[in-house]
């Protein structure tokens, strides 16, 4: 079974030429190691090595070592060995080699070769001073960290980082220094070597705890699986994670004042009419394109287990489903089984089938027979590549209980158009807060290995410092009762105090531009909104006043024209009295017409609803289409009602609504209007309309394609 424990060996330098603070920041960097693997529960073994010390305590016999005991799993006890061991070893001197402190800790990985890790590495912190370093066997050191499969990480507190001026990727240098004498240059030049020689990564302080933790990542993990369309075709592929979402930090806004009370209501609408469904009604499911697909809770309750792998349920085409509808998890990539040519070959012929189609399939996955959850995925064909295998990309849809769409009021319109000034401090305030934060000048030494002065991917938790410090304090506490160090150390403790936040100057900037944008756009109290609803409002409460008109117009008339469209309830009366009080009326011929062509769109809009029934009424079909149809006559709309009688012909042609067809469209003759004498090309137009030859069929077919 394979395993992520890791075996790390931590070299440190306590020669008395070296710093305090150094030794101080190394101390601390390797305890901030110890707690965040006792925190995220790291089953890890570490071990210790002092360079620079009087006695010499280490199984290969190098002068100025002391190697501590075999490497031990992570606790609390192992921090509070560590603490002694640094400090309860004899006196330090100015002798001790870098090599013979990585000499040892290659001998401590021969001895602890049973342990069965998967990781071994090496931490070196080191002052890489101006002592004289014998540098004889740096090449026999550096051959067996590479063959020994060791990773070394050099941390040290002079290092700085710019970026490759080819590659454009972080590169660690040594700061300049006028102090610096030739064996300090030497020392440092040999370690900036190790990079090349034994891929070592050289880091600061600030950057040691992440290098540390950040576990490359060797074996690829694969989900082996069977692709079956239909009952004779399998396909052996292998799923592996291409791209998966991870939020380490989650934030929370409140837009909330004291006493406020936030709701969000749901409305249901069915073709526009506002309905209150029972709970019953509701059904949990997918959405493809505009249809939800119910999911069957008999499916995941199921006492019989389904079959591992990836099922075809159908082919669809690629813009059949929204963009909306994945939910966006993970991005699996779909390859044969290695080594597999059957598989391979039978994959290829679905990629290019796929593509040539431009087709995607819709499949039910489940995981294994353990995890027996089904859920709906989408194979989309990747682009064919003659240097690589054909791939499929599989992404999962969202499962959800209901869709619901929001429509948000526009921002801008026409008479609401923002000035030049206003653009010009809105791109000031998000120039201002742009959070990466990089630097321009690359070649300018930084602390940080990222070029972003607010690196999100290495902000400090506040909420574990806090919790290992706590269970720190608890341990030196019991701890203190017997030995002097740990009351000391205990006294001087502090808790954390460590709190991300914008850098300084980014912020002021910030706040300068908000002042800006909030005076170009300043925020005025209206009551004019609640004046015209009360005003609105009082006018319905009145009784009504009966006035003369001016055209002496009959009153039960005067009522007629308050109608402004054409309904559902009576349509045919409707569009009567808005084409005799509000359209014939008027005296010009481009408001008239276009007058028309608005109660016209509703007339079609509400013939096309009653076609859409499932017992459609052919009377009132034919009054509406014969009004509509004289109507277009009256107000020359020839190519309107020509376009929308293509329309009719192919909605009736799709739904079967053959007894529609023949009693309405073709006994009444209400097909393109003709203009003038009937000609012999138009006779055959308009037989060649009434003619439908192939009606869409009733019978049911298997669901391979979804249009």
């Amino acid at each position: 079974m394979a395993t992520n424990k890791e075996c790390l060996v931590v070299v440190l330098d306590v020669r008395n030429c070296a710093t305090e603070e150094f030794k101080l920041k190394s101390v601390k960097c390797v305890s901030e190691i110890l707690k965040a693997k006792l925190v995220s529960d790291r089953k890890d073994y570490v071990s210790f090595v002092l360079v620079g010390t009087e006695r010499a305590e280490n199984g290969i016999g190098c002068k100025n070592i002391v190697q501590n005991e075999n490497p031990r799993l992570c606790s609390w006890q192992l921090l509070l060995d560590f603490y002694q061991f640094v400090n309860v070893t004899s006196s330090p001197c100015d002798d001790g080699a870098w090599l013979d402190g990585l000499a040892v800790a290659i001998d401590v990985f021969k001895n602890a070769h049973a342990l069965r890790v998967a990781h071994k590495r090496i931490l070196l912190l080191y002052d890489f001073n101006l002592m004289s370093q014998n540098y004889d066997n740096y090449k026999d050191i550096t051959n067996q960290i590479v063959n020994a499969d060791i990773e070394l990480i050099v941390g040290t507190h002079n290092i700085a980082y710019i970026d490759n001026a080819e590659s454009s990727q972080a590169q660690a240098i040594f700061k300049t220094s006028r102090k610096a004498n030739i064996h300090e240059l030497e020392n440092q030049k040999r370690a900036i070597q190790l990079v090349s020689f034994c891929n070592a990564t050289l880091c600061n302080f600030k950057e040691a705890l992440s290098t540390v933790f950040k576990m490359p990542n060797q074996r690829p993990w694969a989900w082996n699986a069977k692709l079956h369309i239909g009952s004779k075709i399998n396909i052996s592929v292998q799923g592996i994670i291409s791209i998966k979402n991870e939020s380490n930090i989650k934030l929370k806004k409140c837009w909330e004042e004291a006493g406020e009370e936030m709701k969000r209501e749901q409305k249901h609408f069915i073709k526009g009419t506002e309905v209150t469904p029972e709970e019953d009604d509701l059904i949990s499911g997918y959405m493809l394109g505009g249809t939800a697909v119910p999911y069957d809770d008999k499916l995941m309750d199921s006492e019989t287990k389904h079959a591992p792998g990836l099922h075809c349920v159908a082919f669809l085409k690629k813009n059949a489903i929204p963009d909306e509808y994945y939910c966006g998890e993970s991005l699996y990539t779909l390859v044969h089984q290695k080594g597999n040519q059957t598989a391979a070959r039978k994959l290829d012929a679905l990629v290019r089938a796929l593509h040539e189609q431009r087709r995607i399939m819709l499949c039910w996955k489940i995981y294994s027979v353990k995890l027996n959850t089904p859920r709906l995925v989408v194979l989309s064909p990747n682009e064919l590549d003659d240097n690589s295998p054909a791939t499929l990309s599989m992404l999962e849809l969202s499962y959800h209980w209901q869709h619901h769409f929001w429509n948000f009021p526009a921002l801008r319109t026409e008479k609401t158009s923002c000035t030049e000034q206003q653009f010009q401090a809105i791109d000031k305030l998000i120039d201002s807060m742009d959070l990466e934060c990089t630097l321009r000048d690359t070649q300018q030494p930084r602390e940080l290995r990222a070029n972003d002065l607010l690196p999100f991917d290495q902000l400090p938790s506040i909420y574990e410092h806090n919790v290992m410090d706590i269970l720190e304090c608890k341990v030196l506490r019991k701890a203190g009762d017997d030995e002097k160090q740990f009351k000391d150390m205990l006294r001087d403790k502090r808790f954390v105090e460590i709190f991300w936040k914008v850098p300084e100057a980014i912020e002021q900037q910030a706040k300068n531009a908000a002042k800006a944008l909030k005076k170009q756009f300043p925020l005025e109290h209206s009551n004019a909104w609640l004046e015209k609803l009360r005003a609105q409002q009082l006018a319905e409460n009145q009784p009504r006043i009966k006035q003369e008109r001016k055209n002496n117009v009959p009153e039960d008339e005067a009522a007629l024209i308050a109608i402004d469209a054409v309904g559902l309830n009576s349509p045919a009366e409707d569009f009567q009295q808005l084409l005799q009080h509000k359209v014939r009326t008027l005296q010009h011929n481009t408001q008239r017409d276009a007058k028309f062509q608005g109660y016209a769109a509703q007339m079609r809009v509400v013939i096309l609803t009653l076609l859409e029934r499932s017992q459609p009424n052919l009377e009132t079909l034919q009054e509406l289409l014969r009004l509509y149809r004289n109507s277009c006559f009256e107000f020359n709309a020839f190519a309107d009602y020509d376009q929308f009688a293509a329309e009719i012909k192919s909605k009736a042609r799709d739904k079967n609504l053959r007894e529609f067809w023949f009693k309405v469209m073709v006994d009444m003759q209400l097909g393109p209007l003709v203009i003038g004498e009937a000609t012999l090309d138009t006779e055959l137009r308009l037989r060649k309309y009434y003619n439908i030859e192939q009606w869409s069929s009733d019978e049911e077919s298997e669901p391979q394609l979804i249009e």
